[in-house]
């Protein structure tokens, strides 16, 4: 599938094709999905699930900063799959997965940024994936340093502070 995604967009891909390109039967790929939608959804949970786990003992420890950075680094190492799941067509997928683990992940989490839990959580998932949609297209990319500050200066670290507040690099 994900070899497809890096050719065409996913509308164009058929379950055949991902059967084919997989070296499986056609009735084979569905004893193990209902579709090629369905495909994608996992592999997207599998790597979110992955990201997830490397990026929130960072967080954790309150360095938003350093999450980021982790973040990007996965990504940068996991160009091409990256690259396929949110510019070939499963940026959805990836959107919808990255909002039901972030949701999870900050239900457990105490909250003492200003902005309303849901709202954090939202606006963070959507700019993570504009940025990281933007880079993964750009001829000649950021260094993943570049882009987890930007991250965390756009995103995180701006939802954590209560307003009035200054933020490290302002002082």
């Amino acid at each position: 599938m994900l070899e497809l995604l890096q050719c065409r967009g996913l509308e164009q891909i058929t379950v055949r094709d991902v059967a084919a390109e997989a070296g499986v039967g056609y009735t084979t790929f569905f004893r193990h999905y209902a579709g090629k939608e369905a495909l994608l959804d996992d592999i997207a949970a599998e790597e979110i699930g992955r990201m997830f786990e490397l990026t929130l003992p960072v967080y954790d420890t309150r360095a938003s900063r350093a999450a980021c950075l982790t973040l990007c680094n996965y990504v940068d190492e996991h160009r091409g799959l990256w690259a396929a799941l949110l510019t070939g067509g499963a940026a959805g997928a990836v959107r919808e997965e990255l909002l039901r683990r972030g949701r999870e992940a900050s239900a457990v989490r105490a909250q003492d940024g200003w902005l309303p839990e849901g709202l954090a959580t939202i606006l963070a998932v959507s700019v993570t994936i504009e940025l990281l949609t933007w880079w993964l297209r750009q001829a000649e990319p950021l260094p993943a340093a570049d882009v987890a500050e930007i991250l965390d200066r756009i995103a995180i670290s701006p939802a954590e502070r209560r307003p009035g507040q200054r933020s490290a690099t302002s002082a």
